[in-house]
């Protein structure tokens, strides 16, 4: 039996994900919650946040830099292709960077109490070219006297075939997500072994997600991440919001843990799994 994990990013943005987080954590079909901190939603949920984290919930943070919300304080948002074209053209300031890292951990850190479990970025933007050095850089540094986090890649399993979707996986890679993994292995941090769950959110219905998700489960290896974004509801306002009603149906089914079953899997998160 191989371990996974399944991630549920994009906590803190609505209630309506905070819900699906708590409640598919609790029917043991989730690992890991990715927080975007400066989320409208985050302060609500902390306690009971807290209390899943006790209970073994692996809480990360979701480093930020293209999404806005409204009441935030001190925000270093621009598009997403504002971030692409300035990382491959090596334009990017460093110090802005850094800064918005910086202050997204701290309020990570003054919020719940402890440090994240573990980092990756809102649209991957933690591995593009120099930010993602910027963000190794200040993990150790922040983190060298106690236990590191582990760090989110996007490559692949070894080996992997028949993905669906495969071009939004390549595209990944591309943007840095190659390179990334090369700085993961020079820094000797922990991180997954392959990731999954990339498509252009536009599964028809719980059926259509339930093929792609089998296709993922077929080429996970032990410690494999696969992402996802689920939501008891379809989220107004959100270019995916009617993709996470869909994904929160089928993790929530006797589908999901057939599937599993299928492919000798089960569900715990990295650090336990690592350490046994």
């Amino acid at each position: 039996m191989n371990t996974i994990q399944l991630c549920a990013d994009d906590f803190g943005q609505d209630p309506l994900i905070n819900e699906a987080v708590f409640s598919l954590f609790y029917q043991q079909r989730l690992s890991a919650t990715s927080v975007l901190i400066d989320g409208p939603h985050v302060a609500s949920s902390v306690l009971t946040l807290q209390n899943a984290h006790k209970e073994g919930l692996e809480v990360g943070l979701h480093f930020n830099l293209t999404l806005a919300f409204p009441k935030a304080t001190q925000q270093n948002i621009k598009p997403l292709y504002h971030w692409i074209v300035l990382s491959q053209l090596g334009l990017l300031n460093p110090i802005e960077i850094k800064q918005a890292f910086q202050l997204q951990l701290t309020r990570f850190e003054d919020t719940y109490g402890f440090m994240p479990d573990y980092i990756d970025g809102h649209q991957h933007v933690h591995q593009f070219p120099k930010i993602g050095k910027i963000v190794l850089d200040e993990v150790l540094k922040r983190y060298s006297s106690r236990s590191l986090p582990w760090i989110r890649n996007t490559l692949r399993p070894d080996n992997s075939s028949n993905i669906p979707q495969v071009s939004k996986a390549f595209v990944l890679e591309v943007l840095g997500g190659r390179s990334f993994y090369s700085l993961l292995k020079t820094y000797k941090l922990l991180s997954n072994f392959g990731f999954l769950g990339v498509y252009g959110f536009n599964a028809v219905n719980e059926a259509a997600y339930r093929e792609l998700m089998r296709a993922w489960l077929m080429n996970a290896k032990s410690n494999t991440l696969i992402m996802c974004h689920p939501a008891i509801e379809v989220v107004n306002n959100d270019p995916i919001g009617s993709q996470r009603p869909i994904e929160f149906s089928y993790f929530s089914s006797d589908a999901f843990q057939e599937d599993l079953n299928l492919h000798h899997l089960t569900i715990a998160k990295m650090k336990t799994s690592v350490e046994q």
